[in-house]
């Protein structure tokens, strides 16, 4: 039997085919956007697969986002599953980021998720029953250059579902935790973002351009992000699911490195994969 699930930032990239592959696996989904006037996107894919869901808007960083989503408990009733999967990142060292970009990050990825999760809980808790999966990332595992801001959201974000976890454990509301690494996504194309106060003396400039070659390199010729979709439509039908999902061959490989390297080397290895000297600066110059 199907679920009611509630998909944030599901306009595109993963969150798209995920809203597309949960419906396809007989749930009803509520696929959720900021600006309606990506809805078009929505239902193209929903029509290619030959199925439907319902289209709403929601901004997770909206003031009143508690009360937009009971207006949709109200609407379509208790949702039983949850997928927190709104986000945005903006490319660039932390010191090339100006405050709203940062806060925009927090706003998006971490207070908006734990927003919309606080509005959700009552109705999961009266019913005894409900499944809340968090998007993550890598970078929620493993903070690299470039994206410090974004890996810092990310980390609070672990932080945050392992332990409500164990709050809701006794409600019989069960949260996970899923941890994409690279997939050919907008974010890294078309909605790509950067930082917004380059610094006039170039001193990052060297790392960031080898860090977005290297980035987009590897986004490239990544694969689509349905296996990511699978996971979600995976972990929404486990009796017993896990609490952390890793998905992407180079996320398992990134995280095994990082555990079973000795920091100096790892460090080593990441500069040498940048193309970089490590502890250059002229190199900026």
């Amino acid at each position: 039997m199907g679920q009611l699930v509630l998909v944030t930032g599901a306009s595109s990239g993963i969150g798209l085919v995920t809203a597309v592959a949960c419906a396809a696996a007989g749930h009803q989904v509520i696929a959720t956007l900021r600006s309606l006037e990506r809805r078009g996107i929505i239902e193209e894919a929903a029509k290619k697969r030959g199925i439907r869901l319902d289209i709403e808007q929601l901004d997770v960083t909206a003031p009143d986002i508690e009360e937009r989503i009971k207006e949709l408990i109200l609407k379509y009733g208790p949702f039983s599953a949850l997928v927190n999967n709104a986000g945005i990142a903006v490319g660039g060292v932390f010191e090339e980021q100006s405050e709203e970009d940062v806060r925009e990050q927090f706003e998006t990825n971490v207070f908006g998720l734990m927003a919309v999760t606080r509005a959700v809980l009552p109705s999961m808790r009266a019913a005894r029953r409900g499944r809340i999966i968090n998007m993550s990332s890598v970078s929620g595992l493993v903070g690299l250059p470039g994206v410090s801001v974004y890996a810092a959201t990310k980390h609070a974000i672990e932080g945050f579902s392992e332990a409500l976890r164990w709050e809701l454990q006794p409600f019989g509301v069960e949260v996970c935790l899923l941890e994409p690494g690279t997939f050919r996504t907008s974010i890294f194309f078309e909605n790509q973002r950067r930082a917004s106060r380059p610094l006039l003396d170039r001193s990052y400039q060297a790392m960031t351009e080898a860090v977005e070659r290297f980035i987009l390199g590897e986004a490239a010729k990544a694969p689509p992000p349905d296996r990511v979709a699978s996971a979600v439509v995976e972990l929404l039908a486990a009796p017993s699911p896990p609490f952390r999902t890793l998905v992407g061959r180079d996320a398992r490989a990134l995280l095994t490195l990082r555990r079973v390297v000795p920091d100096r080397l790892f460090a080593l290895g990441l500069w040498h994969q940048l193309g970089m000297r490590e502890a250059d600066p002229d190199r900026s110059r």
